[in-house]
């Protein structure tokens, strides 16, 4: 739908169904004038005739005036009616005999009234006259009709003018108004010029200073949507920059691995191979998901919010990792004094939470300690992970959360990305995350999450969660 079309439709519409409301009005009232105009015609010549009404020898005697009906004359040739009758004994003196009576009762006072005579609509004036016969009173009535031909005839031709008058305003007026929509609407044009020009890849924001102030608001909400769709993009751009740039090397020793393995002819030497191909397509599987997390944690992406148990998350998650460490000996334990209720995203949470596990497990030496702790901080909702690995000392502490940084030095295989994803799922949550030393060994790191808001006790209230794995 065209907004000048409808904006014009919206304009004109109305105005013309006020100017045909208009033309019904003024023609009422311009009949109602022309009634006015007429009846004191019409009065002036029932008066006429009443005056030349007089008694000879006890017979009444109407002499009605040549200039009584005159008057009444007009070039629409209306019909003109009349009669005089003794309201004394109801006898009919002279004129149209069955001109309709005003029906019964008497007032001094003229009476105006419409009926139908000889199938035409008239108009009648009654009124009554008194003469002298002898010593006594005989009261007489006096009406006067005419057609409505004249009347009409005028009405049409005052309400006519008045409305053609109208209609030559309001035609005047609608150019005007659609000049003024089209001068309106010519920011919009422009701005359609303006975004028609841009090519796929332009998604600057579009300005606000030259469109109206009404149609700012949906400009702004243009931006605002055409900002997420250059965060996905830049987002989609950056996942395939990082897959393609951390998934070469992998995928080029996994084939030479394979390559190397169809060249053996001895068992042993085969089965040693495939168990490094073994390893490598796991490493190369959770750097895959690893990547996958990392786009999902992008602030553009859709947030599916919901209330969680934290504690029951982070004791499943602690749970899964139980392999791994067995694998190194490692003594995994859960500490969890409490229920801690949050919201958040359960698909991420989980996985910043495995992340952190994982770290820990990875970096910590054979028969170490790794600890994840749920409880509360000042009031808030709060998880720790701490291991007495060696630690991040600290001036590297603010860089291991960038994007695929290793420390210089680290004999541990990984991709650098644990830690840049556990802080871009914090970042999308409000959490703040601080990285410090181990309390209670010499050497360690510890890992503290801190939810925003208080947090109230779980319906289950307090629990005692404090499970070591590997004892």
């Amino acid at each position: 739908m065209r907004l000048r079309s409808h904006l014009l439709r919206w304009l004109l519409i109305p105005t013309l169904a006020l100017w045909l409301l208009g033309s019904v009005i003024g023609y009422l009232h311009s009949l109602e004038l022309a009634h006015e105009a007429y009846d004191r015609t019409l009065l002036g010549s029932a008066m006429a005739i009443s005056e030349q009404i007089t008694v000879v020898d006890g017979d009444v005697v109407a002499d009605v005036p040549f200039t009584a009906l005159e008057m009444l004359r007009t070039d629409a040739q209306d019909r003109i009616f009349y009669r005089v009758t003794d309201l004394g004994d109801g006898g009919y003196i002279t004129g149209y005999e069955d001109l309709p009576s005003v029906g019964s009762g008497s007032s001094e006072e003229p009476r105006f009234y419409d009926t139908i005579y000889k199938d035409q609509a008239i108009r009648v004036v009654a009124i009554e006259s008194t003469v002298l016969d002898g010593d006594a009173q005989r009261h007489l009535l006096v009406q006067v009709a005419e057609t409505l031909d004249a009347r009409h005839q005028l009405t049409r031709s005052i309400a006519g003018d008045a409305a053609l008058v109208q209609l030559i305003l309001i035609a005047t007026a609608a150019s005007m108004i659609a000049l003024g929509v089209a001068r309106g609407l010519s920011p919009l044009t422009r701005l359609q010029d303006e975004v028609l020009k841009r090519t796929a890849h332009d998604l600057t924001p579009i300005e606000t200073g030259t469109v109206p102030f009404e149609v700012a608001p949906l400009i702004h909400a243009i931006n605002a949507h055409t900002e997420r769709q250059r965060q996905f993009g830049a987002a989609q751009v950056r996942f395939v920059a990082n897959a393609s740039h951390q998934l070469k090397t992998p995928l080029t020793v996994l084939r030479a691995q394979v390559d190397h393995a169809l060249l053996q002819t001895d068992l042993a030497s085969m089965r040693a191979i495939v168990s490094h191909l073994h390893e490598s397509t796991d490493e190369t599987g959770r750097l895959l998901a690893q990547l996958l997390s990392l786009a999902r944690s992008e602030a553009q992406y859709a947030r599916e919010v919901q209330d969680l148990d934290l504690t029951d998350l982070a004791h499943e998650v602690t749970f899964e990792m139980l392999t791994l460490a067995r694998g190194k000996g490692i003594d995994l334990g859960f500490e969890a004094p409490c229920a801690v209720q949050v919201q958040g995203e359960r698909v991420l949470l989980r996985e910043m939470i495995a992340n952190l596990v994982h770290n820990a497990l990875v970096y910590t030496p054979e028969g170490g300690r790794v600890t994840v702790s749920v409880g509360r901080q000042d009031e808030r909702a709060a998880l720790w992970v701490v291991d007495n690995g060696p630690g991040i000392a600290v001036a590297e502490r603010p860089r291991v959360l960038e994007r695929f940084y290793r420390i210089a030095g680290s004999r541990e295989h990984g991709s650098g990305l644990g830690l840049a994803i556990v802080r871009e799922i914090c970042d999308r949550h409000g959490i703040v995350m601080e990285l410090g030393d181990a309390l209670d060994s010499v050497s360690g790191l510890r890992v503290q999450l801190v939810w925003p808001g208080e947090v109230s006790d779980n319906e289950r209230g307090y629990i005692s969660k404090a499970n070591h794995f590997n004892a």
